[in-house]
């Protein structure tokens, strides 16, 4: 096996080690410096046997956190109708 191949299995490998499941995630809310029910709602469409990287779950938490603001279009109606 050739350096580079070992060496993207060893990385490929220490990544599967910082996934952690929904269920994990939730417990461990402390790590990201959130309640529970944070990470709960923002991990609410994932699969419970999912695995899911601190950065996966840091960007939905911004999400679900902060959702983009949506501005509604305003029609300008005549008065003089």
């Amino acid at each position: 096996m050739s350096t580079t191949r070992k060496d993207k299995l060893v990385a490929a490998a220490q990544q599967d080690l910082n996934k952690r499941t929904k269920q994990e995630w939730i417990e461990g809310a402390a790590i990201l410096k959130h309640e529970r029910f944070e990470v709960a709602g923002a991990l609410f469409n994932c699969k419970v046997d999912e695995l899911l990287s601190q950065q996966d779950v840091q960007s939905r938490l911004d999400a679900y956190l902060r959702p983009a603001v949506q501005k509604e279009e305003t029609l300008n109606v005549d008065s003089e109708g």
